[in-house]
């Protein structure tokens, strides 16, 4: 069994690696990452003067990068904890894309997400990725949407 855990180094993201360490451990599956950089931030360059554009979007990769290697080090001291050796990706490009990629290059049976709750202003404002991933995933992968407050995601057993 394979399974794709996608995450962000956010804290609604802890719970669905601590779900793929419990399902990689009980079910001895491969469990692998997939981190996605985003650059989002680099299309406010147009709009610094010239002379900063350049060191601006320095700037954009180098936390960008520093925030992968962050996540990284997170996610293999979690595995470490519980035993379980897994895998860690990075791709770049719009995460939802990218993500759909990884599905369609790897063919996961079983596909991890974070979740938090989200009102309405915030589910239009960030996009629902969990939502969107549903919809286009298109091949038979089972999905998980793991909200950070779900009673029965804690440290694995």
């Amino acid at each position: 069994m394979k399974i794709l855990v996608c995450i962000d180094g956010e804290p609604h993201t802890k719970s669905a690696i601590q779900r793929a360490i419990f399902l990689g451990r009980s079910r001895s599956a491969e469990v692998t990452a997939l981190h996605i950089i985003d650059p989002w931030l680099k299309k406010f360059y147009n709009e610094l003067y010239s002379q900063g554009r350049k060191r601006y979007l320095e700037y954009v990769d180098e936390c960008l990068q520093a925030k992968a290697e962050q996540v990284h080090e997170e996610f293999n001291g979690m595995c470490l904890a519980e035993g379980l050796e897994a895998g860690f990706k990075v791709r770049h490009g719009e995460p939802v894309a990218e993500i759909l990629e990884e599905v369609r290059e790897v063919a996961p049976d079983l596909l991890i997400t974070g979740s938090k709750r989200l009102n309405a202003w915030g589910r239009f404002r960030s996009g629902n990725l969990p939502l969107r991933l549903r919809k286009k995933v298109g091949r038979p992968t089972s999905m998980i949407s793991v909200k950070a407050t779900d009673p029965d995601v804690g440290p694995c057993p």
